[in-house]
């Protein structure tokens, strides 16, 4: 596996906003001999952007249109719209993970407890917890116990995922247990997420323990006891103010990696599916008008896969809208100008509510679903009128999205069985997930919800929509004898883990 002994400064990592290409915005260059050196409190924003730019950039752009919220109209996102991906299409995001955002968060991991910031090292462990659990929902088994020390193990063994999702358990307490140590340097110095709040870096620990705790319960006897204990603690994200999202500005060199994609750099590769558009729109969803634009006063949507028969080729379209992008204007194409000032939003109320109210009606955890599904939606209703500047929330807003969640509440509590009320709540996480598709893409994979059909003119061999991404040629190349998996496409098909097998 290729490793790159290189830690870089913030500076460095917000240039990736510079550079405009899907394919080679990640491309990197190994300097083994010329390390830099740099603080623990300069290196952290760094990464703490790169996690937010990597998720909102490719992970985003194949997860929306793997579940269905985004279709394909360009050279790279039609294939990847039909599911025509192959192990050379993911290298710079297996190098630019490995080698940038977990290296430079062990980095700041190691000096924060050799100098004695370990409020540092305790944020840096948590937030690389994250990035390892989204590394191996995509991939599945990966480098994990030897990776990181290219000098002890050129050739990494690929650890199970099932040993990864115990050890990160194991990586939040010990980041946690860090949170409680002095630290030389005050955290407020180097967090660009929470500024230093370590109450709401502790929530988020949690937060993401209840993540792996839900994503696994199919396969870990120890989920609901796990859950249980978080709910009892009490010490979860429950508003807004406690998020944890990547924040991003609206200006040149620091704007949210979806505005950068989707309006200035590639903006005619994405428009909105007419599947997600339908499934909105049938439930008078009104959130529409702020999670995508509109091009005179029409959403314009195209087909999953349609593209590679038919081009898509007018500018005029829906692209993803205020909520998702930050607040601008809205031009009469469908672009946005003068925005970018979103954040990559990876873990919120909502999302926390969502998750509770699974476990309770799945595992009996403590709870009322349906509660919880309420305050899921009250949650992402609240985060929308909170950021969404007032000139662009729709008439009735507030009005509409009361009816709107006490029509799926309704719903919910009327559906008859586990299956069916499990079908309402997963599709209105799927609906309220814009900006982070990979959740999306998660519970998919998990429960089977939403019931989606295959894209259009998929690629041969391609029966489901993929479980799993192809590994990176580079480590195929590199790392042969370790790598799973090998053959495409019959390896997409492969269900991770914590899948039902």
């Amino acid at each position: 596996m290729k490793k790159i002994n290189i830690y870089k400064t913030a500076i460095l990592t917000l240039s990736f906003f510079a550079i405009s290409a899907c394919d080679d915005y990640l491309d990197v260059n190994e300097t083994p001999n010329n390390p830099l050196s740099a603080s623990v409190q300069s290196l952290l924003p760094g990464a703490q952007v790169g996690t937010g730019f990597l998720l909102g950039n490719t992970v985003q752009i194949v997860s929306s249109l793997w579940v269905q919220q985004m279709a394909g109209t360009g050279t790279q996102t039609d294939p990847y719209d039909r599911y025509n991906v192959s192990p050379g299409d993911f290298n710079n995001e297996w190098n630019a993970l490995y080698a940038t955002v977990l290296d430079d968060l062990q980095q700041i991991i190691v000096q924060g407890r050799e100098e004695g910031n370990f409020q540092y090292a305790g944020m840096a462990q948590i937030l690389q917890v994250y990035v390892w659990a989204l590394t191996t929902d995509i991939w599945g088994d990966v480098p994990f116990s030897q990776s990181l020390n290219f000098d002890e193990a050129e050739k990494p063994v690929y650890d199970s995922q099932e040993a990864i999702y115990a050890r990160l358990i194991t990586l939040l307490d010990e980041g946690l247990a860090d949170l409680d140590r002095e630290t030389i340097v005050a955290p407020s110095q180097g967090d660009q997420m929470y500024g230093g709040n370590l109450d709401n870096w502790r929530r988020a620990a949690n937060s993401i323990k209840l993540k792996l705790y839900l994503q696994s319960r199919l396969e870990n006897p120890g989920s609901t006891e796990g859950i249980n204990q978080l709910i009892a603690n009490n010490n979860l994200i429950s508003n807004n103010s406690q998020n944890f999202n990547v924040n991003f500005f609206a200006s040149s060199g620091s704007f949210n990696p979806i505005y950068q994609y989707n309006h200035l750099t590639r903006a005619n590769d994405m428009i909105l599916s007419q599947r997600f558009y339908d499934s909105l729109s049938v439930l008078n969803d009104p959130r529409l008008p702020v999670f995508f634009t509109r091009t005179g006063g029409n959403f314009i949507t195209y087909d999953n896969g349609v593209h590679t028969a038919i081009n898509f080729i007018s500018p005029n379209r829906s692209r993803w809208g205020v909520y998702v992008v930050g607040n601008g204007n809205q031009l009469a194409n469908g672009t946005i100008s003068n925005a970018g000032g979103a954040p990559i939003r990876l873990i919120t109320a909502s999302t926390v509510n969502f998750w509770l109210a699974e476990a309770a009606l799945t595992l009996g955890t403590t709870g009322d679903a349906s509660e919880y599904f309420r305050a899921a939606l009250e949650a992402q209703f609240a985060d929308i009128i909170s950021f969404v500047s007032g000139a662009s929330l729709p008439a009735n807003f507030e009005a509409n999205a009361a009816a709107y969640i006490d029509r799926r509440v309704a719903a919910f509590n009327a559906a008859s069985s586990t299956q069916g009320k499990l079908n309402i709540l997963i599709r209105d996480k799927w609906a309220s997930s814009v900006g982070n598709a990979y959740e999306a893409y998660n519970d998919y994979r998990r429960t089977g919800f939403p019931n989606l059909a295959l894209a259009q003119n998929a690629q041969a061999g391609v029966t489901n929509i993929p479980f799993r991404w192809p590994y990176a040629l580079s480590e195929i190349q590199s790392n042969s004898e370790n790598v799973p998996l090998q053959d495409y496409p019959s390896g997409l098909l492969v269900p991770v883990w914590w899948m039902p097998q």
